[in-house]
């Protein structure tokens, strides 16, 4: 399974936060509390088999989480 779209950010927007697909021009939501945009952005790459990356107050990343199909599987 390969990755089909493109990596989900939640970005800070002034006090709240928005979603945005890496190398779009536009926020595919209004500014909401950080906790509903994880949620909305979580869909999004899930949707995507992508990357969700979201960023902490500072503009640092604060975590990625990996909705893709992993390269290899692990050793049980």
């Amino acid at each position: 399974m390969k990755r089909l779209g493109p990596n989900v950010w939640v970005v800070r927007l002034g006090d709240r936060y928005s979603v945005i697909e890496e190398g779009a021009g536009f926020y595919l939501v209004p500014p909401i509390a950080q906790r509903a945009a994880v949620k909305v952005g979580r869909a999004v790459a899930r949707a995507n088999r992508s990357e969700l990356i979201v960023q902490s107050r500072s503009g640092r990343i604060r975590f990625r989480d990996s909705h893709g199909a992993d390269s290899h599987s692990a050793r049980g």
